[in-house]
């Protein structure tokens, strides 16, 4: 699979299950506490998917999105926003941002993974 995600939540305990829970699917994930440092490592290597909170300290998630998507290394780049937030308003402007899918917190891992795999099977279109 070789697949890099990297998921962006400052929740420690989030981050940590995530990275557990993914790696045993084969995926190469990285964990960042905010979007200052995921945008840092976004800048260092390209990921493949990014997984990544709306309520972050300093730049919100929904910021963060729109500042991945403007690099372009990430134009393409598939970002699930996470967050307990379920408003219309949110939702949408985070798909306004440029994210590929939103995910409600608390959700299974069973529903993410499904997404995941979803926007990684999508062909890219130039």
């Amino acid at each position: 699979m070789d697949k890099h995600v990297l998921v962006v939540d400052d929740e420690n305990s989030v981050g940590t299950l995530l990275r557990f829970t993914l790696r045993q699917k084969g995926y190469t994930v990285e964990i960042a506490e905010s979007a200052a440092q995921g945008l840092d490592k976004a800048r260092t290597r390209p990921f493949d998917l990014v997984i990544l909170d709306v309520a972050l300290p300093g730049i919100d998630g929904i910021e963060a999105c729109r500042l991945l998507k403007s690099m372009e290394a990430y134009t393409e780049t598939p970002i699930i926003m996470i967050s307990s937030r379920s408003d219309s308003v949110t939702i949408e402007k985070a798909r306004l941002a440029g994210a590929a899918d939103y995910l409600v917190k608390p959700f299974t891992f069973e529903e993410l993974q499904r997404r995941i795999e979803d926007q990684l099977s999508r062909p890219f279109i130039s």
